[in-house]
């Protein structure tokens, strides 16, 4: 996995996702770029080891930052990432005839995200 993670540039990113200007976008600010490479990693990593595939994922990755935006919270990658999975493994035996991206806006709206918490603003530091 590791060969093909180091293999892949911005590029095929690009070109996967050039179809949906919001989704490049989304991967732009949060994957691409050398900044971004442990997050990048991260994100082949979980896609490789579920139900859904990269796409899905970085999908409902947005959907889930719309939602935190939306409220003015924050959540770290790393839980993001979790719970897109948790979404993901709630399908069962069922996630390939899933949507993942409409699994993590059902559980957002009846659950919500406990672990996300209020973003900082300019007015806090006062």
């Amino acid at each position: 996995m590791d060969d093909r993670i180091e293999s892949l540039s911005d590029d095929v990113f690009k070109e996967q996702f050039a179809d949906s200007p919001q989704l490049l976008a989304f991967w732009e600010a949060h994957f691409a770029g050398p900044e971004n490479a442990v997050a990048r990693h991260r994100l082949l990593e979980v896609s490789d080891s579920g139900s859904f595939s990269l796409r899905p994922w970085v999908d409902s990755l947005h959907t889930l930052q719309a939602w935190l935006d939306a409220r003015g919270l924050e959540l770290s990658t790393e839980d993001q990432f979790g719970y897109v999975g948790c979404a993901g493994e709630s399908a069962g035996a069922a996630a390939n005839l899933t949507h993942l991206p409409s699994l993590v806006a059902d559980m957002l709206e009846a659950y919500g995200c406990e672990r996300a918490v209020r973003r900082a603003t300019p007015a806090d530091s006062e």
